[in-house]
Parts: structure tokens; C-alpha cells; sequence
């Protein structure tokens, strides 16, 4: 059977879900791919306006798919810097990101990321100079049902769509993942952590500062923070810190709050975006005035349970396939939850006929259950790996440790081609070694 699409090696392509995942999954697919997008809600869709960190391993995939950085006011982020609750510095380091790995890191509003991710899955394909047709947006449309091997998603008015290929990127609370993983399914689990975040206007933080007749504390002073991810600790054995980073050209911050979570009553369904109790957040990380005050000028303060979910023993069914959160949900605290989304998109390349040199240039629908197997042999012992990291960081919540210790794992990805290469250079070198112990 060839193709729901009309045109040769094109496929009909369902993505679920507009976050992060899907719209990067999207505007990868479009040049080659018929690609629609179902969103359950509508095109305002919450995304909340606080930070998002895009590593050197997320950089680099975007480069490739025309990002412009520039628009959103994304922030190169050149070094860390730890300060203790006295505010004493205590480390700083020069992560020398474009030196080692060709591109720099991020910080940015999460928001603004979003929107230019719309922009690339759904501008018209002469602006972004670009081939290929807009990826479909469908709002206010549920996915309520999937047949993973025939590729049909019901929707929520019970009509229906088919699809050469579904991509599931619905989320930490995925209702689809169930169908594709089947009896036993993990679903996502509280980690005892949780976070308040904001995202401060730097005017409003220092005219808060000015009013209470303040100076800046030392790490607020534009020198310690400019192109800075600072990491600020509570006081010993409290379990909290604070993370921060310039977003929108150095105008605004983002500020994480973590700290071990209280006694909870709350479903592990509440959304990532709850609004914050603000006088909470002043008592658990108001150790010192200056930070205090810079907490208390952001105009909205949100919080969650931090949750993350158990590898999945398979991402693929048939012709459906998870992306993103829905796979593999992580905690922020090694900042690299939106990176693996990203990278999970830029494996869906694979779909692309004749993409790397020596590849099929033909790409037919009953290929496609095979090619998301081999994604997803990439994929998910890479995530897997990514959660474990993160976790290790739950029970000391040293981020900056962690943050050290992985870079290179995180950050040294190169796509699903370069990942594919170096493991066939790594078994034929095991190949090699057994005939030599033979």
C-alpha cells in the first residue's frame, strides 16, 4: 500500500499536541511531509512566560531548522556561578560551550521559544525559504483514541483522521501513551521536589531593590550576572536553592526555587503551570532581603511538583510513536527536558527519504514502523540515561555538580545520524576486539 499522501516518498503525518515536542517534531517534517497538528486546547495555549534553558545539544539542531534566536532575545549563557547563602561566590566557571562544541547555550522565555517554534511549523514555506507546505494547525480538537498499527486517531467530536505516521507528543500526562505501551504503563510519579518560577522584569527587581533602600546583592550586580547562570544555595542542610538566568536581552530573569516538597495532598495531574502562593515562596527563599525583594517584584509566580516517569520498555507501536514528555519526563534540574524533546524531533529525520548519503530514497508507508524502531533505538537508551543523570541530582540537589559532570553527555550530541554512525563504529571495534580474544 503506498502513501495516504498524493506525492511520491510523502507521508500523511499526525502530530498530538503543540508543546515543544510537536512543534519541533513539525517543522522538521514539513518540507518533506503532509503534517497536521491537533491541539485539545486553543491557540493561546498555556505556556507560561518563565525561562527555558536550550543547551549546545539543542543549539545545534536548531541552527539546522532556521531559529532565530535574535527575535526572541534568547541570552548566550558563557559561564556558572555559585554563591552561598551569605551571598559569598563560591565557584565560577567558564564553560567555554562554542570552543568545545561549536555553538553556544541559551537562555530564554518560554514563551517567546514557543512562538518561534509556531512560526517555523507554520509560516509560509517562501518566508522561511524553505520547500514543502505550513504544517496544519487544528485547535480546540482532542485526541480521544489511537490504532497505533493502522495510524487512525479519534477525535474528541468522534470523527476521525489517518495517517502514514502519529506522532504522540501530548505530554507528561499523556492520555495516549496507555495504547502505545500497553498493560502496566508507568505513569508519571511526584519526586518529593517542588518549584516556584518566575520570571522578573530586571527594572521592576531593581526599583524593588531601590525602594526597600537596598543594594544589589553581589550575584544581582550586572557584572556577576551578564550571560551568567547562577546558582544560589540556602542555608546548610534546607534543601533550597535558586537558580537564575537572563532572558529577553538581558531585560528580564528567570528564577527557579527549588526545595524538597512539604506534605502533598495534589494530584500528580495538576498542571505544571498552577499559580504560586507568593507569600510561600517569600518565606522559604527569603534567606536574604536583596533576593527577597527581587522575588517579590515578579508580576506572577507559578509552581509545581517536580515529577519525572520510569523508562518506558517501548516508545512505538505500529505506525504511532511517542515524543517528548510523553516519553520520557524529567525534572529541570539538569535543564535538559526540552533538549531531549528537540532531539526527539531531529530523530524523526529518519522519515526523510534519501537524508543522509547512502540512505533509502524512497519512503513508503509500510516502512515506517521500522524506521520509528530504529529512532527509537537511539532515542530511548539516551533519555533513560538523561533521567537517571537528573536523579542523582534529586538527593543532594547540587545542580551545579551535576551540571558539570554532564555537559559533555548532554551537550556533545550531534543528531540521529552522527548517534547512528558512532554505534556502528562502536560494534564494529567490538567485533573487532572478539575476533582478537578468539
Amino acid at each position: 500500500m503506498g502513501s495516504l499522501s498524493s506525492s511520491d516518498n510523502e507521508l500523511k503525518v499526525l502530530i498530538v499536541g503543540s508543546g515543544l515536542a510537536g512543534l519541533t517534531a513539525a517543522r522538521v517534517l514539513r518540507e518533506h511531509h503532509a503534517v497536521t497538528v491537533y491541539e485539545r486546547g486553543d491557540a493561546a495555549v498555556a505556556t507560561g512566560g518563565q525561562g527555558i534553558v536550550i543547551g549546545c545539544n539543542g543549539t545545534k539542531i536548531l541552527d539546522t531548522l532556521g531559529y532565530d534566536g535574535a527575535r526572541v532575545g534568547a541570552v548566550p549563557l558563557y559561564r556558572f556561578s555559585v554563591f552561598d547563602c551569605r551571598n559569598q561566590k563560591t565557584e565560577e566557571t567558564d564553560m567555554r560551550f562554542r570552543e568545545r562544541y561549536g555553538v553556544d547555550m541559551f537562555g530564554q522565555k518560554r514563551s517567546d521559544f514557543r512562538d518561534e517554534l509556531m512560526r517555523l511549523a507554520t509560516a509560509p514555506s517562501v518566508e522561511l525559504g524553505i520547500k514543502g507546505e505550513p504544517a496544519q494547525m487544528v485547535y480546540n480538537t482532542a485526541v480521544v483514541g489511537l490504532d497505533p498499527e493502522e495510524g487512525v486517531v479519534t477525535l474528541s467530536d468522534g470523527s476521525t483522521a489517518a495517517g502514514d505516521v502519529v506522532i504522540v507528543a501530548d505530554g507528561v500526562h499523556s492520555r495516549l501513551r496507555p495504547t502505545i505501551v500497553g498493560e502496566g504503563c508507568p505513569q508519571a510519579k511526584k519526586t518529593g521536589l517542588s518549584v516556584y518560577r518566575v520570571a522578573v522584569s530586571l527594572d521592576e527587581a531593581n526599583r524593588a531593590l531601590s525602594d526597600g533602600g537596598l543594594p544589589p546583592p553581589p550575584w544581582w550586580q550586572p557584572a556577576a550576572h551578564r550571560n551568567a547562570q547562577i546558582f544560589l544555595n540556602g542555608p546548610e542542610g534546607s534543601r533550597r536553592f535558586v537558580t537564575l538566568y537572563p532572558l529577553r536581552n538581558h531585560t528580564y530573569f528567570n528564577m527557579s526555587c527549588i526545595l524538597a516538597t512539604q506534605t502533598s495532598s495534589k494530584s500528580t495531574t495538576e498542571s505544571w503551570n498552577a499559580d504560586g502562593d507568593r507569600g510561600k515562596m517569600l518565606e522559604y527563599f527569603g534567606w536574604d532581603e536583596g533576593l527577597k525583594r527581587i522575588l517579590g517584584a515578579a508580576a506572577e509566580v507559578k509552581t509545581w511538583e517536580l515529577q519525572d516517569l520510569e523508562t518506558l520498555p517501548t516508545w512505538t507501536r505500529g505506525r504511532a510513536m511517542l515524543i517528548g514528555d510523553a516519553a520520557h519526563a524529567m525534572t529541570p534540574l539538569q535543564g535538559q527536558g526540552a533538549n531531549m524533546s528537540i532531539e526527539d524531533a531531529e530523530g524523526l529525520r529518519l522519515l526523510i527519504a534519501g537524508d543522509a548519503p547512502g540512505e533509502e530514497t524512497t519512503m513508503r508507508r509500510e516502512d515506517v514502523p521500522a524506521i520509528l524502531r530504529r529512532i527509537e533505538s537511539v532515542r530511548r537508551p539516551r533519555t533513560a540515561s538523561a533521567v537517571a543523570r537528573t536523579r542523582v541530582t534529586h538527593a543532594s540537589l547540587s545542580i551545579s555538580e551535576g551540571f558539570r559532570k554532564n555537559n559533555e553527555f548532554f551537550m556533545s550530541y550531534n543528531g540521529i545520524h552522527a548517534a547512528l554512525a558512532d554505534r556502528e563504529t562502536r560494534e564494529a571495534e567490538e567485533q573487532q576486539q572478539e575476533v582478537k580474544l578468539e
